[in-house]
């Protein structure tokens, strides 16, 4: 992320300003060139060209056609709704923060009944509007809330509508075709080279689906490996040691694996290569938060095929996962769907928009927020109204398939890294929610990793690291700041047992 001082912000407000200028200033030329009074050199009326081709052929109705989709709505009986309710409600540490959050800004006082049943309906019914075939349940929902708050809500509907983040028309920014062939497109080059001198192997999709991912990425086809899903590539390292567990990581939004680069460089270095072998690695690429033109994002129970499929290609039967924002919610879906199975070890997640996604804090940060730091904008921009991005985290995504519950960390290991300065999630109410007793907690200053022996693994219960003065996912911006994660992901490999 961008520091939040004024050359920063006087910078990406220019940068996003040309970026927006690029579409409609070659609309404008090639209108102009049309009439006979083109004036540039021929390679710049080319790009013109080219780029308004891209607007209005690709991106425009491309944005049409996600904005159109609709979400998929999980079947539950009554009761599971009803026990869903009771475990989001009571895992909740603030309710009027919680009510004021989803109807972005609005007051306990000022909501009517109807609207909170509006909202209810659409959390737990899939409705976007509540029907009077419904009422008795969300009655008995909204009757819940009130002897929460110690308030009655009066009837009707008033002027206050909560986010609905899976139905709301979402919202675009375009990006000029230059910026996905210079900046994606060499960005992602440079990755393949880094990390294939690091020593990863890269597994891409099969040739028949090379044309699904713009940019096109050619230089992935100088590999003979191939990913047994047809929806994932993936890094790879392959897994030797017999006293380590290895590694299923997992990426946030962002370009891909570029931010991780320095971070698995230092680990593969740090990792104790002798006569037991070396710790594997399996870096999944998910391209639909990638800053890619790509097919949508699979469901849950497709994108879990995908990950188990690859698992299985390569023979691994228990495996540490590392998450990284987003990919601390793929990394729930692998837990919860093989908790019972012993095959999940000791978890590391890094930014946990996992933990308090269903609080409303980090659906209003990234989807509806309006920008005003540097590091707002920057996210808001080229994250927040990416076609891919925005349409996996609306009409792709269901809060209540993404929720790290309590329960699910108990008994095990985990280690939650939390940046004091984070602008999607609030990490001083994460660490109060995490400093439950039952998860046993301990608390770190990430500073103080770096002193030898400062952190003792254990088998289970939770361990809190906390970044003084970084943003999200800044942690990955400098050696000092993945240094400390670099530490634990070792010390959770050694946990085989």
């Amino acid at each position: 992320m961008l520091p939040n001082r004024l050359p920063h912000y006087v910078f990406i407000r220019l940068a996003i300003w040309a970026l927006q200028a690029v579409a409609p200033a070659s609309a404008v030329y090639c209108l102009i060139s049309g009439l006979g009074y083109g004036f540039l050199p021929r390679p710049l009326e080319l790009l013109a060209f080219a780029e308004a081709l891209f607007y209005f052929c690709i991106s425009i109705p491309r944005q049409r056609v996600l904005d159109s989709s609709r979400p998929q709505a999980v079947q539950r009986s009554r009761r599971e709704r009803q026990a869903l309710f009771e475990r989001c409600w009571s895992n909740i540490p603030d309710h009027e923060t919680f009510l004021n959050v989803w109807f972005r800004g609005a007051t306990v006082d000022q909501i009517h009944r109807d609207d909170l049943k509006d909202f209810l309906a659409w959390g737990f019914l899939y409705q976007t509007e509540a029907s009077a075939a419904d009422d008795g349940e969300l009655e008995t929902y909204v009757r819940q809330v009130e002897h929460t708050l110690g308030v009655t809500f009066p009837p009707g509907r008033g002027l206050c509508r909560a986010s609905q983040v899976s139905t709301d028309p979402l919202r675009f920014r375009h990006k000029p075709l230059f910026f996905y062939l210079l900046a994606v497109g060499t960005d992602d080059l440079m990755t393949y080279v880094t990390a294939r001198r690091m020593g990863l192997r890269h597994h891409r999709l099969p040739l028949r689906h090379f044309f699904t991912v713009f940019p096109f990425r050619p230089h992935t086809l100088l590999t003979r490996h191939t990913s047994p899903s047809h929806r994932m590539s993936y890094w790879y390292r392959p897994h030797v040691s017999t006293t380590r567990l290895p590694v299923l990581f997992i990426h946030g939004i962002g370009v891909g694996m570029r931010t991780y680069t320095g971070f698995f460089r230092d680990f593969m270095q740090a990792d104790e290569v002798g006569d037991d072998g070396q710790t594997g690695i399996i870096a999944i690429e998910i391209m639909p938060i990638s800053m890619r033109i790509t097919k949508r994002m699979p469901p849950r129970a497709e994108l879990l095929a995908g990950i188990l499929k690859i698992l299985q290609h390569h023979g691994w039967d228990r495996f540490a996962i590392m998450g990284h924002s987003y990919g601390t919610i793929i990394a729930t879906h692998i837990l919860q769907h093989l908790k019972d199975t012993g095959r999940v070890g000791p978890m590391l997640l890094v930014d946990p928009v996992t933990i308090s996604i269903h609080w409303g804090d980090i659906p209003y940060n990234f989807l509806y927020r309006s920008p005003r730091k540097a590091s707002e904008w920057q996210l808001h921009y080229f994250a927040s109204t990416d076609m891919c991005v925005a349409h996996s985290l609306t009409r792709r995504f269901d809060w209540s398939e993404n929720v790290l519950w309590k329960d699910d960390m108990k008994g095990r290991a985990v280690m939650v890294a939390l940046a004091s300065e984070d602008i999607i999630l609030d990490p001083i109410a994460v660490h109060d929610y995490l400093n439950d007793e039952e998860l046993e907690p301990r608390s770190y200053r990430a500073d103080d990793l770096a002193i030898e022996g400062r952190h003792q693994h254990r088998a289970s219960g939770l361990d809190i690291v906390w970044f003084d003065g970084a943003n999200h996912a800044e942690m990955f911006d400098s050696a000092k700041g993945w240094k400390p994660l670099v530490t634990i992901l070792q010390k959770y490999c050694r946990m085989l047992n």
